[in-house]
């Protein structure tokens, strides 16, 4: 085992505090050089001393860097991925909310609230007694029930790519009611290709989806969708064409 005092390069020794040599600022690494063993001239090492951006690495934590620069990026996937998925939770509970409290009238809620803060059980703003309502609303999310036909609000569309010509739109389907634990049912999709398109030729192709309004938001979740895939608003020619004008 080299002695820690000693460069790497050409044995000798270094002295603690000399000023010809340079250590490596890999992780973990105690490796000093003399600096003309390894090329560092003044100039360069006046401006690692100056700029902390600039860094000297040796050739054994260079050859290392790959798997330390794929360990750190794990690590920080699995950050991301915390991340992504407390706001999905937000989400969660923000649509609960909305779907609790959305539709009740402000006089409703400013009694709710008086009567809560105001140490009187459905007292309101005025100081009155009003009846307690009851404007609880959920919605169903159960994915395996096909025996009630349900109608649902769609009004937005999204313009999901680039996909292989040879997926179809039942693929597309079968993707979202997966991932999203929706009624494969409640899933409109449309290929954006024209009729007589020869599907040969193209090189990817695109679709239009839809889901019920109150679960909209959810398909621009990038970790539902494989990597590549770019999803956006769709907007339908004939708006395009009155935007123009």
């Amino acid at each position: 085992m080299a002695d820690n005092n000693n460069c790497p390069k050409c044995k000798k020794s270094i002295a603690a505090k000399e000023a010809t040599s340079i250590g490596c600022s890999g992780e973990d690494c105690r490796r000093r050089y003399h600096r003309t063993c390894v090329n560092i001239d003044d100039a360069v090492f006046e401006a690692i001393q100056k700029n902390s951006m600039i860094s000297f690495h040796c050739d054994e934590c260079k050859n290392q860097s790959p798997r330390a620069f794929a360990a750190k990026l794990h690590t920080i996937e699995e950050k991301v991925n915390k991340v992504c998925n407390g706001v999905n939770q937000i989400q969660g509970r923000m649509y609960q909310q909305y779907f609790q409290f959305g539709n009740q009238p402000l006089q409703a809620l400013g009694a709710s609230a008086a009567g809560v803060g105001g140490g009187g059980l459905g007292g309101g703003l005025d100081g009155k007694k009003h009846p307690q309502q009851n404007n609880l609303i959920v919605v169903g999310n159960n994915c395996n029930s096909d025996r009630l036909q349900v109608v649902c609000d769609y009004g937005r569309w999204v313009q999901v790519g680039k996909f292989a010509t040879n997926t179809s739109e039942e693929d597309v389907i079968d993707h979202l009611a997966e991932e999203l634990k929706i009624n494969k049912n409640l899933v409109k999709c449309t290929k954006l290709v024209k009729n007589d398109a020869n599907l040969s030729q193209l090189s990817y192709c695109k679709f239009k989806i839809s889901i019920p309004d109150y679960r909209f938001n959810e398909l621009f979740n990038e970790a539902i969708w494989p990597s590549g895939v770019m999803v956006s608003p769709f907007t339908p020619r004939s708006q395009l064409n009155q935007n123009r004008l």
